[in-house]
């Protein structure tokens, strides 16, 4: 029994609407005719953030198209000198995504003035030797660190204050726009929060499996334990797939979440042994505090169904 749940319209939205936006629009315009700051982000969740602070004094380019896997992706040659054009790069982090490294460093050949803003700056990374991680968490494609910072409540404000501060730096005139554009932002962040804090109220330490570990951050801000189908970044075999089987059954899940970016073969696989559903949740929906509020319902309704012995 499999079906498919969050993430999907969104990314299919961005995708039919907003693909010129999302796709170095706002760098193909003549700078001349345009005051906005030309604003450029690795990830669709990270142009959420930098709209909502910096309104309509910002134009935003996301890097990586939707529906790619950022791990693996290469920018073409004519991207990268789009990409020299913008005023400022709101990066994920330093080691986070190679191709973002290694990115930046041609972008500043190119535009040496180029400001960049690390979004990731303060935030408690996951490594691979960390407990919440285990040994499955991170993919070695990471640098042994978990990218997916916009998964969590707690990480979105520290991105936010990150943001406003390279806003406020390369517009002081607008600074008390981007400080209330924050404002406004962490109250929905917070709000956010309160609602998922509610869903998880008496589940705290339960277990959710799925196939890529983009939610290591998701799971450590409500105390739940992720665990992955990806065996140390690969594909899984027949021991690993066997043990998270055994796993499943031991925990009575019965929901095993995959994402858009990787196949749902394995996913598949596992969900067919235990009587159970794949669920789809994508870490790279553009709408970041919707996207995780129904991630947060996805894996609390999962929790409800195991209670009742039956999928969702």
């Amino acid at each position: 029994m499999n079906r498919v749940a969050v993430g999907i319209p969104g990314a299919l939205f961005c995708m039919l609407f907003l693909v010129g936006a999302c796709a170095m629009g706002c760098i193909h315009q003549e700078p001349h005719n345009d005051s906005r700051l030309n604003v450029a982000v690795t990830v669709l969740p990270q142009a959420e953030i930098a709209r909502e602070i910096g309104g309509e004094r910002v134009c935003v380019t996301v890097v990586v198209p939707p529906g790619v896997e950022p791990h693996t992706y290469e920018p073409a040659t004519s991207q990268l000198l789009e990409l020299s054009r913008s005023d400022m790069y709101l990066r994920i982090g330093p080691g986070l995504l190679p191709f973002e490294d290694n990115l930046l460093e041609r972008v500043r050949e190119l535009n040496p003035k180029i400001q960049i803003v690390d979004t990731s700056a303060g935030v408690l990374l996951i490594h691979g030797d960390d407990p919440w991680a285990g040994d499955d968490s991170v993919d070695p494609d990471h640098h042994g660190t978990d990218p997916h910072i916009w998964l969590a409540p707690s990480n979105l404000r520290i991105m936010a204050a990150n943001i406003e501060a390279g806003l406020s730096m390369a517009d002081p005139s607008h600074r008390e726009e981007y400080a209330r554009g924050k404002d406004s932002y962490l109250a929905k962040v917070n709000t956010t929060d309160a609602a998922i804090k509610a869903m998880f109220s008496e589940m705290e330490g339960r277990s959710f499996i799925v196939y890529h570990p983009a939610w290591g951050y998701f799971a450590r801000e409500y105390n739940l334990e992720q665990v992955a189908v990806e065996d140390g970044g690969t594909e899984p075999g027949i021991r690993h797939l066997t043990t998270l089987v055994e796993f499943a059954r031991e925990k009575g899940l019965m929901v095993v979440f995959a994402d858009p970016q990787h196949s749902t073969r394995e996913s598949g696989v596992i969900a067919e042994e235990i009587n159970g559903a794949v669920v789809l949740l994508d870490p790279l929906a553009p709408d970041v505090l919707e996207n995780i509020r129904d991630v947060a319902a996805e894996i609390a309704r999962s929790y409800r169904s195991a209670s009742r012995g039956v999928a969702p």
